[in-house]
């Protein structure tokens, strides 16, 4: 069985927390794109709290495989320590495996992207993601493999010096690096090695932020630079994958994190109280989330392209007490009414449309079920799984 699990939204759907539930019923967990940027929080009942940003995420305390693959960009630092922290808390650490191929942050790349951000207003985590997959397809990226010959690292240090001192006015440094990589070297094996391990196991691979941060098919430029979907497994694993089951996950409301268009956006004190009552606070860089009502038009196109066989609701136990909750499924753009879109690009002018459901008590009430019932219908995906709390044992079937 291969398993992907992946957002349906920008990012910050309780991903981690589905991926460690779901985790405890498969051999190994795989992150295939992305880097530092992801945040995902893992609660459990014990009081434990672990927060991953390179480790996939995973069910503590049981036996499996972490797999970081070549489509990663890493920031040694930030792997290293959290490695770390996941061996306090963690009194059986997972087997892990980090391919050589993997393409490294460093701290210039941190340098540029706030440069860039500053200019562009895009509003990324700056945490080097960006600039760090453009040097891969410059070709100039250092891999975990170059730090295996040290003449190969330097050389290529040194041609990155003059790259971004001619191209971009920053100085290369590379501080400790080589501290941190001799911290996380005995986990680093050869791309081969990680494909060869997956064969006759159960996989479960991670998507990175959400579809509609996709390189490709997200709100373009405001997105992330790698391929969220599951499109992107195989361009992050080198090698083909036959997926049997996608799950996409989605809040009950909508947030997003950094600048780009947000149709039902809420402002004031009403954004205020969502967020507060949702704790809408990025793990990653501790940033205020932009909230707003569930957008069904969104969804349905972020269904479409991800081709998703379920879903997961999470969060909807943060609408409890609420007398009327709106949900959008249309727009009107132009004058015009819509109920789905073909360009991503058009929800710029878009106005939402709302239809006002009953509220809830609880998640166990038959107006949430009706809630739920009206989603699948809007969007002909079934809600399989109802995850509430901040605790990974706080999820169900249903």
């Amino acid at each position: 069985m291969r398993t992907a699990i992946i957002g349906l939204q920008w990012g910050d759907e309780g991903k981690g927390k589905v991926v460690a539930y779901f985790s405890q019923f498969y051999d190994c967990v795989v992150r295939y794109s992305g880097g530092s940027n992801a945040g995902h929080t893992i609660e459990y009942k014990d009081g434990a709290k672990i927060v991953n940003h390179l480790l996939p995420s995973f069910y503590k305390g049981k036996d499996m495989e972490l797999i970081i693959s070549s489509g990663v960009v890493v920031d040694l630092e930030v792997l290293a320590k959290e490695i770390e922290e996941v061996k306090r808390i963690c009194s059986k650490f997972p087997k892990l495996m980090i391919s050589n191929l993997a393409h490294v942050v460093f701290p210039y790349h941190k340098l540029l992207d706030e440069k860039i951000d500053r200019e562009t207003g895009i509003g990324t985590t700056r945490r080097g993601i960006g600039p760090a997959y453009v040097d891969k397809i410059n070709r100039i990226g250092v891999r975990l493999a170059d730090f295996e010959n040290l003449d190969i690292f330097y050389n290529k240090i040194e041609v990155l010096k003059t790259f971004y001192q001619k191209i971009y006015g920053i100085e290369v440094e590379i501080g400790n690096i080589h501290d941190y990589y001799n911290k996380i070297a005995p986990y680093v094996v050869s791309q081969l090695e990680i494909i060869d391990n997956l064969k006759n196991k159960k996989v479960l691979f991670e998507g990175t932020q959400g579809v509609l941060l996709d390189l490709d098919m997200g709100t373009y430029p405001y997105v992330t630079g790698s391929n969220c979907s599951v499109t992107g497994i195989q361009n992050g694993l080198g090698f083909p994958v036959q997926i049997d089951k996608s799950i996409g996950v989605f809040k009950a409301y909508q947030t997003r994190v950094g600048n780009g268009p947000f149709p039902t956006e809420l402002f004031g004190s009403e954004a205020d109280f969502l967020r507060k009552k949702g704790k809408e606070y990025g793990a990653t860089t501790g940033r205020p989330r932009r909230v707003g009502w569930l957008d069904l038009v969104l969804l349905k196109y972020a269904v479409t392209i991800s081709g998703v066989d379920e879903l997961v609701i999470t969060k909807g136990d943060i609408l409890n007490n609420i007398e009327k909750i709106p949900v959008c499924v249309a727009y009107e753009i132009s004058g015009r009414k819509k109920d789905c879109i073909n360009n991503i690009d058009e929800i710029v002018d878009a106005k939402p449309i709302y239809k006002y459901l009953n509220g809830w008590n609880s998640i166990n009430d038959k107006t949430f079920l009706e809630f739920l019932k009206f989603i699948e219908d809007y969007l002909g995906v079934k809600i399989k799984y109802i995850s509430y709390g901040p605790k990974i044992e706080e999820i169900k079937q249903i």
